[in-house]
């Protein structure tokens, strides 16, 4: 194979969300003309994507481009196990989500300006390793319950509404989406929501076990053993979630170390009520240290709530859990690092 055929995608594949409402048959079409030799999926159901990933792992290409958002990698991360692939091929990330938490994290950048620069990605690709978060046998570089999963489904809820709306529909749901969108959900439903429970049922409370025996915890901005034995943590919760990689969606610096202790996953508490939470909104979107935030890096955990919370994975809430268990997978995967992309 010369390299012109190379460089035109023989031997890569693209992997879309056709559901998603960025993946449309244009953009679809604009990645064909610049890599008119790829192989593209652009399944419809789940019963087409298992079948795609059957065929992507018995092809194994070198990169695998993938557009519709976090919960569309998730998607093919478990489908490719499920297919049997055991090491993952060299993921690209499209920025072509809601929220983009993953992309944001590799430095990626608008569809169109990707495009440009494809037909050069050197041969030897500059890639990010990623450890991954395994629980109920899903693989994800996120999850976790509270305010995180409630505001998602608000969002979403929201959006729906407004795109629904007659005769201002499109206008309406133009302007109910990204950070506006979030930030229009979380005051209209999720904070009046929050405080309704609080108010009525009081706070929910989170028991959180190491059960891998070798928990870490940030001490003055130093990580150190954890010496108060298994229980990491039991008290009152707003947020518990897991992460691998720093950002949620809309470039919400949840976890800005997640990268810090490589071989584990950053498993964060915010203990504080609905109020002190909106108070600090900007130092927590962007990452910095607040009162009452507690950080572990751990291999494995149990997590237990007073009563159900709404659980997301991958940024997708999955429904109401009392229960929950985290791990690191035993999976890895490399992601094509933007930024460096960009840098040369």
């Amino acid at each position: 194979m010369g390299r012109a055929a190379r460089r035109k995608g023989a031997d890569v594949a693209a992997w879309f969300n056709a559901k998603a409402r960025k993946v449309t048959p244009a953009r679809i079409d604009a990645f064909r003309q610049v890599m008119p030799n790829a192989t593209i999926y652009a399944a419809t159901s789940i019963e087409q994507a298992r079948a795609d990933a059957k065929a992507l792992v018995r092809s194994r290409p070198r990169l695998v481009f993938c557009g519709g958002g976090d919960g569309t990698v998730v998607v093919l991360l478990n489908l490719l196990r499920d297919a049997g692939c055991t090491s993952f091929p060299t993921i690209a990330l499209f920025k072509l989500g809601t929220g983009n938490g993953w992309p944001n994290a590799v430095g990626a950048f608008s569809y169109a300006q990707t495009l440009e620069v494809l037909d050069g990605l050197p041969k030897k690709l500059p890639t990010q390793r990623f450890d991954l978060i395994e629980t109920e046998n899903q693989l994800s570089v996120f999850a976790g319950v509270g305010w995180d999963a409630t505001l998602v489904h608000d969002y979403h809820s929201n959006l729906d509404q407004a795109r629904k709306t007659p005769l201002a529909g499109p206008i309406a749901g133009k302007l109910n989406e990204g950070v506006g969108g979030y930030l229009f959900s979380l005051f209209t439903r999720t904070v009046p929501a929050e405080i309704g429970k609080l108010v009525f049922k009081g706070r929910t409370t989170m028991r959180v076990e190491d059960r891998g025996g070798d928990a870490l915890t940030l001490k003055k901005n130093q990580v150190v053993r954890v010496d108060s034995g298994t229980v990491l943590f039991d008290g009152p919760v707003s947020v518990g979630a897991a992460a691998t990689e720093p950002y949620w969606g809309a470039k919400f610096k949840a976890f800005p170390h997640a990268r810090r202790v490589p071989g584990r996953l950053n498993f964060r508490v915010y203990d504080r009520p609905v109020f002190e939470g909106v108070a600090n909104m900007v130092n927590l979107w962007r990452g910095r240290r607040v009162a009452g935030m507690h950080d572990f890096f751990v291999s494995s955990i149990r997590v237990t709530l007073s009563r159900p919370m709404p659980f997301q994975i991958g940024g997708d809430v999955i429904g109401l859990r009392e229960q929950m268990d985290f791990k690191v997978a035993d999976q890895k995967v490399d992601v094509l690092d933007w930024a460096a992309v960009r840098a040369r």
